[in-house]
């Protein structure tokens, strides 16, 4: 995701402790060396990583019951992006994902982000567990 998308976010769930990574290595050692009260995964993570990282995430029984949260957040060109993101939502959800969201789908106003901030604070008082700190 571009920077723009991720200041987005980080507007978005002021309040919440937030660990940014850029790579299946980055997120892998942090997921080790931390605990996280929700995952948030970026289509585009790591070249297009998402569905690695979503894979490990949910073998690894620390974030079993952790909501992770999978979304697109740059505008691509391409005219079957609704058709795509539709196929990929499937595949988030078939592999364990609590949800999946078009960011580019909200517009960045105040309505749009709280919409964006409610699906998240939504999932994160479904969590069962008390973990230290916030998403990844």
């Amino acid at each position: 995701m571009r920077a723009e998308g991720y200041r987005r976010l980080f507007a978005i769930l002021t309040g919440h402790e937030l660990t940014f990574v850029t790579t299946l290595a980055a997120a892998q050692q942090a997921l080790k060396a931390g605990r996280f009260n929700m995952i948030m995964i970026g289509v585009n993570f790591d070249e297009s990583r998402m569905f690695d990282l979503l894979q490990h995430v949910r073998a690894d029984s620390t974030y079993s019951r952790v909501p992770v949260v999978c979304f697109r957040g740059i505008i691509t060109p391409d005219s079957e992006v609704k058709f795509a993101l539709a196929k990929i939502e499937v595949a988030c959800n078939a592999m364990g994902a609590n949800t999946f969201f078009d960011l580019m789908a909200f517009p960045d106003n105040t309505l749009g982000n709280a919409a964006v901030r409610n699906i998240i604070v939504a999932l994160l008082g479904s969590e069962q567990d008390e973990p230290s700190s916030g998403p990844v």
